[in-house]
């Protein structure tokens, strides 16, 4: 026992010895050298939080100035006030410790954006990490420069951390680094994914020219209350539905000159000038800085569209921005400009008099807009606001489809419900690369949507590898984060925004002509008959591109497409969504079963931030070795029917693959074999790959860190298979009474949704 004493008290004396020679070395080199390091934490914080919070006055770098000085004493007052109350209750001058910790949560707030929920935890420990250094290297400067130390440890310390920040410095300023996935993604796909039935040459022809400039002389005028516009609005009263809060909103009232109850009807139109009668879109962006004209950052697209016969009118929500649970005030701000410019549409001598189709309307909206277009169009079929009856709507515009771009969902139920839609044409695009909306959040809309049959209807999305939010808007730039939240942003992996902003026209524009001119090819002539236009003689050519992107791949800005879409048209035979029992199918008489699998089960889905995707869906597992009759062993989803589909024309299955923690080496498509049967034993196969190509999850970084820790988000989507019955060789197409889905892949993981047969082979 006295030996053991011993060996304690030496070791505590060795202990004793390192910590007095660490202390004398650190006094010897580092001894006072906190100013530095104090002033650069004041500085730093406040000039970040002058970048945060600066937007609020035009010039924004005016802004941010004034927030900088107000910052500056105030945070030197915040840290000698905490310093004094640690420095009472831990006996001790802790400013140093103060000083780094400010430094560390600048470091943590700038470096953990974007990072989400892959690579957090490492990020916020470099984020630590870089802090320490910058501490080091700024006391071993103030050393250097004011203490005269000139120590071979001043100097090595000066040197490798600035070294070090250096790298750091390059690191932030830089656009980042470029993805491989896609390269590796789009070459299984070229080779094996989606090549039935390309297009014919001729065809490729026509839709490069339908895809083009219209053929018409593009007008703009604007409207709106301040004297300097085309032509006089009037305001509305939208407070019961928003409200500016705090020194934010009186800022913001003061410089837009208008508090929310006089809300100016304010917006900008492009139209076709030979023309009347037009199809009409509205447009509204979301939620972005209202110092910033957003409404104009859609030219791109609303010159496009004029030209080919469109009238598009983009609106001013400008009263909307900065607010929170405001989206049923941008819906309510919506239907109000719609009402002002139909009265335009009505005025004889108005320049826009007969220039609107006020039967055949469309609403687009980008971001928290995309969500309000939804509102708008359940508010615009209702006699009352759902949250209070004494509020009137009286409305019930001819809204014929809606277009969602990046669009939030969920921020406002009215009765706290969600926004469930009937019989209506429904368009959603989104960015696999979006740093704002960094889900596929529309989707849950998209699944509130359902069709009687008693309407032509149409509901598609797309889902877009290497596109990000902000791009979509002209205005609004590549980072979809603000300064210095944006700095450690990856950027340098982003379509550039002329072809993203190419996407957006050609899939607008394709369903547009296909819900707004419903195929007819019909548009006004300039003396109000009805007329062809040259570019609606050829629609024909886009006509599959809302149900089959992957035949137009040549023709269309190189990147991954994913694509979901249902009919109106389409008997669901299994959704999932009806109740617990996994052995039946939504349509009577339907009955499932998996064979082959480790585990299969009705699952909620989810992204991969584990929210929510609004619906459910079958969730296959499996795992196969190699013995000699693997191939029958094949993983398997059968579906059998009680009646055939006499009337059917075409299969239909939404499939995705749920697969992660893989590589880029290892990425491959999903292939699935459909097979069917007929009542007369007759079997037929077709490869789900020779279709379209069912990618793997997106393997997405929007943070530049994780391209060092080589750590990813998988973002997976349903991409929609369709298969006409009449490929099936050698059975009876109106007599199928078994469909299996088999996977040939050895072990993997899949999601199988809306199963259904449509009557129809195309739209």
């Amino acid at each position: 026992m006295q030996k053991i004493k011993n060996i304690l008290t030496v070791m505590k004396a060795k202990i004793s010895a390192v910590s007095r020679r660490f202390h004398n070395y650190r006094r010897r080199n580092w001894n006072d050298t906190a100013a530095l390091l104090y002033w650069c934490a004041v500085l730093l914080f406040s000039f970040s939080l002058g970048l945060l919070a600066g937007g609020f006055m035009y010039p924004r770098w005016a802004g941010a100035l004034l927030v900088f000085l107000a910052a500056v004493p105030l945070t030197m007052l915040a840290l000698r006030i905490s310093g004094k109350i640690l420095c009472w209750l831990f006996r001790g001058n802790i400013r140093e410790r103060l000083s780094w910790l400010l430094i560390w949560m600048v470091c943590l707030v700038v470096m953990t954006a974007g990072a989400y929920t892959s690579g957090l935890a490492k990020t916020a420990v470099i984020a630590l990490a870089v802090s320490l250094i910058l501490t080091l290297m700024l006391k071993s400067l103030w050393a250097l420069l004011y203490h005269k130390v000139r120590s071979r440890s001043i100097i090595i310390s000066l040197a490798v951390s600035g070294i070090f920040m250096g790298a750091v410095c390059l690191l932030l300023a830089g656009e980042g680094f470029s993805d491989s996935y896609i390269e590796r993604y789009l070459d299984c796909s070229q080779k094996t994914g989606g090549n039935h039935e390309p297009l014919t040459g001729q065809e490729q022809q026509e839709f490069r020219q339908e895809m083009e400039e219209g053929p018409y002389h593009v007008l703009t005028l604007t409207y709106g209350t301040d004297g300097t516009k085309d032509l006089e609005s009037g305001a509305v009263n939208i407070s019961r539905f928003a409200e500016n809060e705090g020194i934010g909103g009186f800022f913001k009232e003061k410089y837009q000159g208008y508090p929310l109850t006089e809300v100016p009807l304010s917006g900008i139109v492009w139209y076709p000038q030979e023309i009347s009668h037009c199809p009409t879109l509205f447009l509204i962006h979301g939620n972005h800085s209202w110092l910033t004209e957003s409404y104009l950052g859609y030219e791109y697209l609303g010159k496009y569209l004029a030209s080919h016969g469109y009238t598009v009118v983009s609106v001013d929500e400008n009263a909307c921005n900065s607010l929170s649970g405001e989206n049923d005030g941008r819906a309510v701000l919506l239907l109000e400009n719609i009402r002002q410019v139909e009265t335009y549409n009505q005025q004889e001598g108005s320049p826009l008099y007969q220039k609107i189709d006020d039967t055949n309307l469309a609403l687009a909206g980008h971001s928290r807009g995309g969500e309000a277009v939804a509102l708008a169009y359940l508010f615009n079929d209702l006699n009352y606001y759902p949250d209070n009856g004494n509020r009137r709507f009286q409305y019930h515009f001819s809204i014929q489809s809606l277009i969602a771009i990046a669009p939030t969902c969920g921020q406002y139920h009215p009765s706290g419900r969600s926004v469930e839609l009937e019989d209506v044409n429904y368009l959603l695009l989104h960015g696999a690369n979006d740093q704002d909306v960094s889900t596929f959040m529309g989707m849950e809309q998209y699944e509130n949507i359902s069709f009687t049959g008693t309407k032509d209807c149409i509901k598609t999305s797309l889902y877009l590898a290497g596109v990000n939010h902000g791009q979509f808007n002209s205005l609004w730039g590549t980072y979809d984060m603000m300064e210095p939240l944006n700095r450690m942003l990856n950027v340098g992996n982003f379509l550039p925004q002329q072809k993203q902003q190419q996407i957006a026209k050609i899939f607008i524009k394709s369903f547009l002509d296909q819900t707004l001119r419903q195929n007819t090819g019909k548009a006004s002539d300039a003396s109000g008959g009805a007329g062809e236009t040259s570019s609606s003689a050829k629609i024909r050519a886009s006509n599959q591109l809302l149900i089959n992107w992957s035949r137009y791949r040549s023709l269309l800005p190189e990147t991954l497409y994913v694509q979901s879409y249902e009919t109106s048209d389409l008997r669901m035979l299994c959704d999932f969504e009806e109740d617990a029992r996994i052995d039946t199918g939504t349509a009577e008489g339907v009955r499932i079963k998996a064979e082959h699998v480790d585990s299969w089960r009705e699952e909620q889905m989810r992204f991969s931030n584990e929210e929510s995707r609004g619906n459910y869906a079958a969730a296959l597992k499996w795992g196969r070795g190699k013995e000699e009759n693997a191939e029958e062993q094949s993983a398997e989803f059968c579906i059998f029917l009680s009646e055939p589909e006499r009337k059917g024309k075409t299969l239909q299955f939404d499939l995705m693959d749920l697969r992660e923690d893989f590589s880029e080496e290892e990425a491959e498509l999903l292939d699935v074999e459909i097979w069917v049967k007929d009542r007369n034993g007759a079997e037929a196969c077709l490869s789900g790959k020779d279709y379209v190509p069912v990618y793997p999850p997106f393997m997405v970084r929007l943070n530049k860190l994780q391209y060092l820790w080589k750590t990813t988000e998988y973002k997976h989507q349903f991409q929609t298979v369709s298969v006409p019955l009449e490929d099936f060789e050698g059975v009876d197409s109106e007599e199928i009474c078994q469909i299996r889905l088999r996977f040939p892949r050895k072990e993997g993981k899949a999601a199988i949704d809306n199963v259904g047969i449509r009557t129809r082979s195309g739209l």
